[in-house]
C-alpha cells in the first residue's frame, strides 16, 4: 500500500458524517418472499464532509493535500484538528479500519480578495 498523505491540520467551520454501508444483497422471490444477505462484517463507503473559511495559503494545503494524494489514489491521514468539537462517543462510533481518500477535488469559493469558502468530500474506503 501506498504510504498516506498527511491531510493538513485545518479546523473545519462545519462538518458532515455519513456512516458507511455493510455490504448486502436483498433476493425476492416471483411470489415477493425474499431473503438478505451479509458479505462481510465491516460497512465501508463512510463520507465526510468538511466546510472551511480560509486565507489563501491554507486553500493552497488543501489543493496540495490534492494534488499529492493524487486525487483519490493515495490515503490520507486525518489530523486531530478535523475532528476539532465531536465528542469521544461519536468518535468511538467511527471505525479506525477505513483509510480516507479524496471523493472528488476540492471545492473553492471565492468570497472576496484572500478569502474563500473551501468544501472538501472524503470517502473512506476499506482496502485490502
Amino acid at each position: 500500500m501506498t504510504t498516506a498523505i498527511q491531510f493538513p491540520a485545518l479546523r473545519p467551520t462545519s462538518r458532515t458524517y455519513t456512516p458507511g454501508t455493510f455490504p448486502t444483497k436483498r433476493f425476492v422471490s416471483v411470489s415477493g418472499a425474499g431473503t438478505t444477505r451479509l458479505y462481510g462484517s465491516k460497512s465501508s463507503e463512510a463520507r465526510l464532509q468538511l466546510q472551511f473559511v480560509l486565507g489563501d495559503e491554507d486553500v493552497r494545503l488543501l489543493v496540495d493535500c490534492w494534488h499529492d494524494a493524487k486525487g483519490d489514489y493515495v490515503p490520507l491521514t486525518l489530523s486531530n484538528s478535523v475532528f476539532t468539537g465531536v465528542g469521544e462517543d461519536l468518535l468511538g462510533g467511527i471505525p479506525t479500519y477505513l483509510n480516507w481518500r479524496w471523493a472528488e477535488p476540492p471545492s473553492v469559493e471565492s468570497l472576496f480578495p484572500g478569502r474563500s469558502r473551501v468544501t472538501v468530500n472524503l470517502l473512506a474506503t476499506l482496502d485490502l
